[in-house]
């Protein structure tokens, strides 16, 4: 699977793991490659393709939104590694910050990174131009 992009849709995923492009798959399913697409992006029931989905993922037919693809979906964003935590200054209103917190922190890191937000306040101050300077 592509590390770089998370894939959450079951059906996409279960086809970039066999390596398949979607005009690869539409053909092996006799449809367009925008009519699979729409099917999985969800606009249009997979209900008539399910039997053969299933023979291609190699999966019961019942398996083919559910089951282990669902399993290793959940276990790649409960151990995805990345966090973010950014933050910005207002330039003119002291004490002003902008923040950017995404990912999955542990209570230490939550609580670090809140002590050296909490000191940046503390030591950086705006002058009457709207220049910043460290005030320490």
């Amino acid at each position: 699977m592509n590390a770089k992009r998370r894939i959450s849709n079951p059906l996409e995923r279960r086809r970039v793991n066999l390596g398949y492009s979607q005009q690869e798959l539409s053909s092996l399913l006799g449809i367009t490659q925008s009519q699979y697409s729409r099917i999985e992006k969800g606009e249009t029931s997979a209900n008539k393709h399910i039997k053969k989905l299933s023979e291609i993922f190699s999966c019961e037919p019942n398996e083919v939104f559910h089951g282990e693809i669902l399993k290793e979906i959940e276990n790649d964003f409960l151990n995805d590694r990345t966090n973010n935590f950014q933050r910005i200054f207002h330039e003119r209103k002291e004490g002003f910050v902008h923040l950017k917190i995404e990912g999955w922190f542990t209570k230490k890191q939550i609580i670090e990174n809140y002590q050296m937000l909490l000191n940046e306040l503390d030591e950086w101050r705006v002058n009457e131009d709207g220049i910043r300077w460290k005030f320490k």
